[in-house]
């Protein structure tokens, strides 16, 4: 669910640390957040949806809207049928529901980035009780690793994207975060990553980020 924000709401501005030196503080004014694996536990498994769709590598949402009519539709179906899977079994990750509930109440902005559909993504916010500020699904915008989908959650936060804070469990998240503009996080989720990080600050749980938060 989405709530709405006066307009003529006052956001207050904090700081994160990207490092451990209390001199490299950056103003956060927002956070966006990606939704599986992020905010909700790791559990789609890519490998099962790529043997599906007989896509060894590549973009699959890319991919399967470069299809002709009929195989699109078909492609998009199985992609659906996947992301309706995750909707079945989603839970909260590990401290995801703490974490947001401890940003809200310091009075900052959040949306939701994902390359799901927004069925997908309003069921799981419907399931879980989630209310934020902003939802951007692939239907609002190129999704990540574009950087559109976080250029479009910053002007309806209502905030510059250099103060936007991309929170995030792949390259995509922290590629499409650093194309536009925005401050990155990487959540490896106590996993290491298999692709070279390029990132602001990388955390192993999401709680983590609370540390490196601070009022201005």
């Amino acid at each position: 669910m989405v709530c709405a924000r006066p307009p003529e709401y006052d956001v207050v501005t904090h700081c994160i640390r990207l490092s451990k030196s209390q001199t490299d503080r950056r103003p956060v004014r927002a956070i966006a957040f990606d939704l599986d694996s992020t905010l909700t536990r790791p559990y789609l498994d890519f490998t099962r949806l790529r043997a599906q769709l007989d896509l060894p590598e590549g973009d699959i949402l890319h991919w399967a809207d470069s299809l002709p009519p009929r195989q699109r539709a078909e492609a998009f179906a199985t992609i659906e049928a996947f992301e309706q899977d995750g909707v079945d079994h989603v839970a909260w990750n590990d401290g995801a529901q703490e974490t947001l509930a401890a940003l809200q109440a310091r009075g900052l902005p959040v949306a939701i980035i994902t390359r799901n559909s927004r069925a997908s993504l309003t069921a799981v916010c419907a399931h879980l009780g989630i209310r934020v500020d902003v939802l951007i699904a692939r239907e609002d915008a190129t999704p990540k690793p574009d950087p559109a989908c976080v250029r479009l959650a910053s002007v309806r936060l209502g905030v510059r994207v250099e103060t936007l804070l991309m929170v995030g469990d792949f390259r995509h998240d922290t590629e499409a975060g650093r194309a536009a503009g925005a401050m990155t996080i990487l959540l490896t989720n106590g996993r290491t990553p298999t692709w070279t990080v390029e990132a602001d600050l990388v955390i192993h749980r999401l709680p983590e980020l609370l540390t490196y938060m601070e009022k201005e």
